[in-house]
């Protein structure tokens, strides 16, 4: 087995929180090539601020892989035990490296097999997914421009977000006139980033409940009664008994899973299963990667029981990578017939 690595920069146009934003995004792409020249791909690409480790060590983490550490994890029949394998040979401490490891060795496997990435982790075959938007800053002057384009596209889940310095009742007041135009037409999701406190949630409290939200993601503080709290960052570096005993406490009702920052494809559906067993939904959402990384989320999406809108809509970085047409068909996610991923190796390594 070969492990090679690539690195990749690119631009990415609306990759941005209420607070920060990303104008170039880097990736490190990953071939794994056995002997007979089977290939497999994957993608880290730790979002700065956001994810735990820096490109620098996701950088160190893979290239201190052997390679033939990798083909005797990958020597097995159980697609479990094999990701279990291969994602213990990368720290913890680099939970993006974890994912682009196991999501190589999850595109080797099923071009091996002649099938699917989201069929090797059983997907039916016709499976879709509805996606929510990101519409960005709920204060926005185009908010409602460019919602009604999307629901044009055909998205009817809406995520805005909030927590920009002395903005949130702008921000309240662009959603509430989302709510006012599409009625219960759409759903409608807050993010804070963590940037809100409990005394402006408090103060908020008629409003949020105006807003009939589908979720609130990762406010700061406590939510007033009755707003569906969604964690986010909050389960980062979290082993899966830690993860559920934080939903249960803080009383969540739904986990949102980037595999960049939380570790890997099969930590999240490890903690997708405890949740669903727990009553709570799971959500895939990306942090704007790239699209071999975007693919390998929309994978585990499609993987997934059936439910509410992931957060992988298409977003502006994606059009700055080579060639890939994107499965989303009218704001759903739609299982593809390609081998693997379905990223071409002469797009990801030229």
């Amino acid at each position: 087995m070969k492990l090679e690595l690539r690195g990749v920069t690119v631009s990415a146009e609306g990759a941005k929180n209420s607070r920060r934003s990303w104008p170039v995004r880097r990736s490190l792409l990953v071939c794994l090539t056995d002997v007979t020249g089977g290939w497999g791909l994957g993608e880290a690409a730790p979002l700065p601020g956001y994810s735990s480790e820096a490109y620098e060590d996701t950088e160190r983490a893979l290239g201190s892989v052997p390679p033939e550490a990798v083909a005797r994890a990958l020597d097995t029949d159980d697609l479990r035990t094999a990701l279990a394998s291969v994602a213990a040979l990368v720290p913890s401490s680099a939970p993006s490296a974890r994912f682009a490891l196991e999501s190589a060795a999850l595109d080797w496997r099923a071009r091996r097999g002649g099938v699917s990435a989201p069929a090797l982790l059983g997907a039916e075959a016709d499976a879709a997914r509805p996606l929510a938007a990101l519409l960005g800053s709920a204060a926005s002057p185009t908010l409602l421009t460019d919602a009604q384009r999307a629901f044009d596209d055909g998205y009817r889940c809406f995520k805005l977000k909030v927590g920009a310095p002395n903005a949130l009742s702008s921000e309240l007041s662009g959603a509430a006139e989302l709510r006012a135009h599409f009625g219960d037409g759409v759903s409608l999701r807050l993010d804070a980033n963590a940037a809100l406190d409990a005394t402006a949630l408090r103060d908020a409290g008629s409003s949020l409940a105006a807003l009939a939200l589908e979720l609130f993601e990762e406010p700061g503080g406590a939510l007033p009664a009755g707003v569906p709290l969604g964690l986010d960052e909050s389960l980062q570096g979290c082993e899966p008994d830690r993860a559920e005993a934080l939903w249960q406490s803080r009383a969540a009702r739904v986990i949102v899973l980037k595999p960049t920052a939380l570790g890997g494809l099969l930590h999240c559906r490890q903690l997708a299963e405890r949740a669903e067993a727990g009553g709570l939904e799971a959500v895939v959402s990306h942090a704007f990667e790239g699209p071999v990384a975007w693919r390998a989320a929309a994978a585990l999406a499609l993987a997934l029981p059936n439910g509410m809108a992931h957060g992988l809509a298409p977003h502006g970085a994606l059009s700055s990578w080579p060639g890939d047409h994107l499965p989303v068909v009218r704001g759903s996610l739609h299982a593809w017939s390609e081998p693997g991923l379905g990223y071409p190796l002469e797009l990801a390594f030229p």
